[in-house]
């Protein structure tokens, strides 16, 4: 993958956790995960990304020497005394639906952190999965992204919606799954809940469905959708929606030429290998190649 005129890196900005997920009798405890890693991880398979959060003296640092070492840069994270956010939640078979069993926002809770100086203006954003708060002060800090995508859950969009609608008019692209499209409009239909939502803003809108792939809808063009990549196994669903949002943001910034299709069908790519392991032991491994791989095996077409 050679270099063009797209941007050089990828500031995510989101959650930084130890995770603990119960699936098919396994449990996992204190696994580093969260948006922004997930995010960052992903989009290091093509691009150097920065990652923006706030953690304890807890988080795993050293368990992620496979991230930093393939350009995710640590530098931004702010280290406060005290604990590291901590999630836990129970996934059902397919992995497509969970059970939030406990949730602690450690020394992250309420606290926006602080943006370092941008290196250039050539540089996409991803505001991954946080309080909507800390989403519109990284939106503020970083006035010249090239592109920008807003990432959320169900919790934000059922606590803060009004924080969320007002960020839709200062992104381009808007993540969300089916849950969260009817807890911001009303629906759960790609194409009414789409149009719905361009109308706010974005002028593209992907709807991440698990399991049974994504679909994009960019203002005045045919929707598109993607099946996900067959997998023999699924390890761990926790980090898939983050991959795929962070590897979508990652192809239209760096390949604009390539269009949505690309985007699409490097993302659903790129979202596998964040299943297939436990945190991010897989993702960080996945290489150029093995992306190309799987994006052979995918059909991307109108919906």
């Amino acid at each position: 993958m050679t270099m063009t005129d797209g941007v050089r890196e990828l500031v995510v900005g989101g959650t930084l956790t130890l995770d603990t997920t119960e699936r098919a009798g396994e449990v996992h405890a204190d696994v580093p995960g969260g948006s922004a890693l997930y995010a960052a991880t992903a989009a290091s398979v093509a691009l150097p990304a920065r990652i923006v959060g706030t953690v304890g003296t807890d988080f795993a640092f050293d368990a992620l020497r496979d991230v930093w070492s393939r350009g995710v840069d640590p530098s931004a994270i702010e280290i406060l005394e005290g604990r590291t956010f901590r999630w836990h939640a129970r996934y059902d078979a397919d992995g497509d639906d969970r059970v939030t069993l406990a949730r602690d926002r450690g020394v992250a809770d309420g606290r926006t952190p602080p943006v370092p100086a941008h290196r250039d203006s050539n540089y996409a954003l991803l505001l991954g999965s946080t309080n909507p708060r800390i989403q519109q002060g990284l939106r503020d800090a970083s006035p010249d992204a090239r592109v920008v995508g807003l990432d959320s859950m169900s919790h934000w969009w059922s606590e803060r919606p009004t924080e969320l609608l007002a960020l839709l008019e200062r992104i381009d692209v808007l993540f969300v799954d089916e849950g969260e499209m009817a807890l911001a409009v009303g629906t759960t239909d790609p194409a009414e809940g789409a149009d719905r939502l361009l109308a706010l803003g974005p002028a593209l809108v992907v709807v991440k469905r698990g399991s049974r792939g994504a679909w994009i809808r960019r203002r005045g063009q045919a929707p598109l959708q993607a099946d996900a990549v067959a997998l023999a196994r699924v390890a761990d669903p926790t980090g898939a929606g983050d991959a795929f949002a962070g590897a979508f943001i990652t192809s239209l910034g760096r390949w604009p030429e390539r269009g949505d299709a690309h985007a699409l069908r490097f993302a659903s790519a790129v979202a596998s290998f964040a299943v297939e392991g436990i945190g991010t032991s897989v993702l960080a491994r996945a290489t150029p190649n093995d992306v190309r791989r799987r994006m052979a095996t995918l059909y991307v077409g109108t919906a």
